[in-house]
Order: structure tokens, then sequence, then C-alpha cells
């Protein structure tokens, strides 16, 4: 008979050593064994079992992914509340930047509105209150870019009465405020205009 290499030897060796761990493994199919009271309290109160464990892990996983969803949001909502306007370059405004690029600020009521053809419209405003500049007549005419373009609803019409920013750059549509939305806006422009004295208009507005 011939002895086996050495390396044979290695790998009988080991084929011994996993049938003898197979051996004294339980039978899967056979009822388990109750162990005394203490230990059985002792490892239900300190080990749950393996399902449960599971559960907890893809909970926890879960709750991670729910927290980064809510960090994202968070994040996301905080760029949109900031205080910018949307425009139509991509780039947004600040309040007191809006301001700063306004060459008139006033409230009042629209008695005349007349199309200007190429998207604008003349208005004619019976101011109640002049912002920017500080002073100003009676009555204002404005030459605007038409609201009705991007949306028929937003159309001025004759009695309206708005709080009317109308931008230096010439292709951009005022920001208006009218009906409840006067009050807050008045209380914002008047705490923002000391602001926007010393705000410069980026060129992209002018």
């Amino acid at each position: 008979m011939t002895e086996p290499t050495e390396t044979e030897e290695i790998r009988l060796r080991r084929a011994f050593a996993l049938i003898g761990e197979e051996a004294g493994r339980p039978d899967p199919t056979a009822a388990p064994t109750d162990p005394p009271a203490a230990i059985r309290t002792l490892t239900t109160a300190t080990r749950p079992p393996r399902k449960q464990r599971r559960t907890r892990a893809a909970l926890a996983a879960a709750a991670a992914a729910c927290v980064t969803a809510i960090v994202v949001t968070v994040t996301v909502t905080a760029d949109d509340g900031s205080g910018k306007n949307a425009d139509t370059t991509g780039r947004g405004q600040t309040f007191p930047e809006a301001l700063a690029c306004a060459t008139a600020v006033v409230e009042g009521d629209l008695t005349a509105v007349r199309p200007a053809g190429q998207g604008r419209v003349h208005v004619t405003v019976s101011v109640d209150q002049w912002f920017k500049p500080s002073t100003g007549p009676a009555t204002a005419r404005f030459d605007l870019a038409d609201p009705a373009v991007a949306d028929p609803a937003e159309a001025y019409t004759t009695g309206d009465h708005l709080l009317l920013l109308v931008p230096r750059r010439k292709g951009q549509i005022p920001d208006t405020s009218q009906g409840q939305e006067l009050r807050p806006m008045r209380d914002r422009i008047t705490r923002t205009l000391p602001e926007a004295a010393h705000t410069p208009c980026p060129p992209e507005f002018q």
C-alpha cells in the first residue's frame, strides 16, 4: 500500500475535521431540548430571535434612509425658501436685489391698460403711495412686459389695485401684490428699502 503524500494527508485531515463538525451539529429536524429555566430566561432576555434581529436591522436601515431623505428634503426646502425669486435666467434675486433693480415701486389703481405690441403693455396708475422713489406724481405711466403673455390669468385690468415693482430690465415681468398680500408686502418693502439702498443690482437684471 502506497503511503499518502503530504498534500493528500492534509486534505484527508480537513475532510475528517469537516465530517466531525457535521456529526457534532444537532439534527435540524429534531425537536430542541429545553434548557434549564434560568438559562432559558437569560437567553430570551438578552438575545432576541433571529427573525426579530433581522427585523430590527431592516428597520434601522430604513430609519437611516429616512433620515437621509429628510436631510435632503430640508436642504432643498431651505434653498427654495431662501427669499429668492425665480427668474427666466435661472438665477434668483434676493428681495433687496429686487428692490435695488426696481426703477419704481408704487401702490395704486390702474386707470388705463393699453396693449403696446411685442409682448408689452402700457399702464396708467393713480398712485396712492410711492415707495421708490419716496415721492412722485399722483399719476404715473409705465411701459411694462405684459404678464398675460406667460399667463392670461395675470393680465392687467383697469380698476385693479396693485402694489407694483417695476423692474429695470425691460423684458422682466413686474412683481405685483394685491388683496391680502398688500399689507405684508408693504411692511416687507419698508423694512428692506434701507438695505436695498446699499445693494447693487446684479448685471443680469439691469
